[in-house]
């Protein structure tokens, strides 16, 4: 196995604690995070502990006790009394220890898609049990996820999912809420203030902006939002040390502003990036003017934060950056040494992904200080999982969600042969731009990260079946085993799930959503057909299933997938009959019959709805005007003020987007085309995806496009509460 580097210096203070035992706990109130402008200080670890088991399980709190032994070699779950006693190495490894306890022998299931405790019990083991190993490297999170899943998170929302991080054995989690006011902080140093509010951009669009792919989206940012953001990121900050994870903050790589007026000497401009955006300038980290700039900085990150980060992110010419002929091993020297100078030890984090990082800048890295990120879209069985990054230890990344978009989708195979240190990683990471989707696949993820032996398929799916339904009823580990079979087993490298066509530009001839997915289907869609009856029979019979959230999120979710793959079958079937009106007329009204009732399947569960969606956005955005919820509408809708390739990029199928938004544009398209419904202009624009050449085609259609760049401000009826009977839906779209 390669080397890892060092522990943090948060871990290395808690391994050199002596044993140390807690009362159980009694603990009630949610410890907040402290926040200081010079310091986030760690909370007492048996004091996070008391408080993480009283947030998630706070019926066990007074059975649970936790004791920190240094030498504890893996955690340990033991009796002791009527309770539990984890002795376990750090505040990490007895969070990770008890997250253990909690799927494998209490059987309580918790998931962005419906928790459930329908099968739990208390269970006090009668001998020791001991807790596998982890790998030391576990990472949480793209810059992408933090745009298009985590923008919608409410500050609660946020700390919960900090919780679920470390129950499921995470070290790492990279934050991005706050760095408004270190770009705010820092642009006023250098003499950049006049840019402040045209280059920050809105938190919905943070991801591209703090990759280097454009500027200003979505803004101006309000002074009430960058000062929101700052308190959330100090809370993420505060709450993450609290439990032992080490949060990843932004490092220095040399953006400014792509107009910035000084040291043009030293500056590299990066054009524009997809969608006609300008991207920030670079100023050459090999020049005498980064350090200046670096340290600046560093000194604006540490008074937002609080904290000395003992991680950093950030990534150069990102997706087809300029390097400007830079002598790339001293730009990453010179990078990385600025990172030094600001946090003596620190590990820098980069992605590989679309050629980066480049052979020559991975040289100028430093071997015990660098992680990288191995960003992997291919989760069929037959991927080799084996890497070579010059000596550096990586991490293996899942990736198969992109944009958020709903579709069932996942790599079951490669996850049950990924044991052991798979193929020489040094951990697993969650990069999966959207990762409220798919939680059977990503239940079978979390397993990965705390089980380093081989994973039995049929007892995972038993166990999968009884925490997160309450029940192990044959048909409802048959039907999962369907799926984990078809839809969950790829058959070779590809941008996420086959899309639905309901949520694609209308064409006669679409087979997907947006511009770079891979339209083939790849299973047969009467597996999922067969697995949904499955689920409904399994319901008939046991009317306590419709209790357990998850049961009534993945019924929906099969539901909708099924109706999506009915309306791939349609559509040919209208281009057929185009130049018959009557047959057309009747056959396109068939389709289009197809939205309403996908969107009251989804109205049945809350995680499918907008106004749910969106709600979390508001509470970051209070009293700034709804600049967050109009950005997010855009987002998932157009991505950019215009048409371009990105355009529903990041498509969602939630009830309302369905009913209010999808079903018009195709409403539009038939009523207006009639029976003569014709090729129309086409605009080709040539994308680039990992140096592919793409033909982005796009159909001019203005009736279309008016209702596309008039959704994020329009107002439609939004649901924050599930309303309908799936039963009575599920049988109409299963028979």
């Amino acid at each position: 196995m390669k080397k890892v580097p060092t522990l943090s210096s948060l871990g290395c203070l808690l391994a050199s604690l002596a044993v140390t035992f807690v009362a159980p706990s009694t603990y009630a109130a949610t410890q907040k995070a402290k926040e200081s402008d010079t310091a986030i200080v760690a909370a007492d670890p048996m004091t996070a502990l008391a408080g993480l088991v009283s947030r998630v399980t706070p019926e066990y709190a007074s059975r649970v006790s936790f004791a920190i032994d240094s030498s504890a070699g893996h955690p340990v779950i033991s009796a002791k009394g009527t309770g539990i006693l984890i002795t376990a190495a750090n505040v990490r490894e007895c969070a990770r220890a008890y997250g253990y306890y909690l799927r494998n022998l209490a059987h309580v299931h918790l998931s962005w898609n419906g928790d459930n405790r329908s099968a739990a019990k208390f269970v006090v083991p009668q001998e020791p049990v001991d807790v596998p190993e982890t790998l030391p490297m576990n990472f949480a999170f793209n810059y992408c996820t933090l745009s298009y899943t985590g923008a919608h998170w409410s500050p609660e929302r946020w700390l919960n999912e900090i919780d679920r991080l470390a129950l499921n054995g995470f070290r790492y989690v990279l934050v991005t809420s706050g760095l408004e006011k270190v770009w705010q902080g820092f642009l006023s140093d250098i003499g950049a203030k006049s840019s402040i509010s045209s280059f920050i951009a809105n938190p919905c669009y943070a991801a591209w902006w703090n990759m280097g792919n454009l500027e200003g989206e979505g803004g101006p940012v309000s002074a009430g939002l960058i000062e929101s953001e700052a308190k959330l990121g100090r809370a993420i900050v505060g709450r993450l040390r609290d439990l032992g994870l080490d949060p990843v903050l932004q490092g220095y790589v040399g953006f400014v502003p792509h107009d910035y007026s000084q040291h043009k000497k030293d500056i590299i401009p990066q054009g524009q990036w997809v969608g006609g955006y300008n991207r920030p300038a670079v100023i050459r980290p090999d020049s005498s003017a980064f350090a200046k700039l670096a340290k600046a900085w560093y000194k604006n990150l540490e008074e937002v934060y609080g904290i000395k980060a003992t991680a950093f992110g950030g990534d150069l010419f990102h997706e087809g950056g300029n390097t400007g002929g830079a002598n790339l091993e001293k730009c990453a020297k010179e990078v990385q040494d600025a990172m030094q100078k600001a946090s003596p030890g620190s590990i820098w984090f980069l992605q590989a992904w679309a050629g980066n990082p480049k052979a020559e800048l991975l040289r100028g890295t430093d071997p015990e200080h660098t992680v990288i990120l191995a960003l992997e879209k291919n989760l069929s069985e037959n991927n080799g999982l084996s890497r070579d990054y010059q000596g550096r230890p990586y991490v293996w990344c899942e990736l198969a969600n992109f944009g958020g978009n709903h579709g069932l989708f996942g790599g079951f195979g490669i996850l049950e042969k990924a044991s052991g240190d798979a193929g020489g990683a040094s951990g697993f990471g969650l990069l999966s731009e959207g990762i409220e989707t798919n939680p059977i696949y990503y239940e079978l993820f979390f397993e990965r990260l705390n089980n380093r032996e081989f994973i039995d398929r049929e007892e995972f799916l038993k166990r999968t079946a009884l925490s997160r339904y309450g029940s192990a009823d044959p048909e409802l580990v048959q039907a999962l085993s369907l799926l984990a079979f078809s839809v969950y087993s790829p058959d070779g490298m590809r941008e996420g799930c086959p899309e639905s066509i309901l949520c694609a530009r209308p064409s006669l001839d679409a087979n997907k959503a947006s511009t770079w997915s891979n339209p083939n289907v790849f299973y047969n869609p009467s597996d999922v057909r067969e697995a949904g009856r499955l689920m409904l029979s399994a319901a008939k019979k046991n009317e306590k299933l419709m209790q357990s959230s998850g049961f009534r999120y993945d019924l929906a979710d099969v539901c909708r997938q099924v109706l999506a793959e009915k309306a791939r079958e349609i559509l040919p079937q209208c281009k057929a009959v185009a130049n018959d009106k009557k047959e057309f007329s009747a056959k396109s009204a068939e389709f289009l019959a197809l939205f309403p009732l996908t969107a009251d399947v989804l109205a049945t569960h809350e995680c499918f709805l907008l106004g749910r969606f969106l709600d979390g956005a508001a509470q970051r955005e209070a009293g700034t005007k709804g600049e967050m919820t109009r950005n997010l509408r855009r987002l998932i809708t157009t991505w950019t003020p215009n048409i371009t390739s990105l355009n529903d990029y990041a498509h969602r199928q939630l009830s309302e987007l369905i009913r209010y938004y999808y079903l018009p544009r195709w409403s539009a398209f038939f009523r207006l085309n009639g029976a003569n419904v014709k090729p129309g202009r086409t605009r080709e624009t040539v994308v680039t995806n990992n140096g592919e050449r793409i033909v982005s085609r796009i159909r001019d259609d203005k009736n279309v496009e008016a209702i596309e760049l008039a959704f994020p401000t329009a107002k439609i009826p939004l649901l924050r509460k599930p309303k309908g009977d799936l039963l009575l839906l599920a049988e109409q779209v299963l028979k």
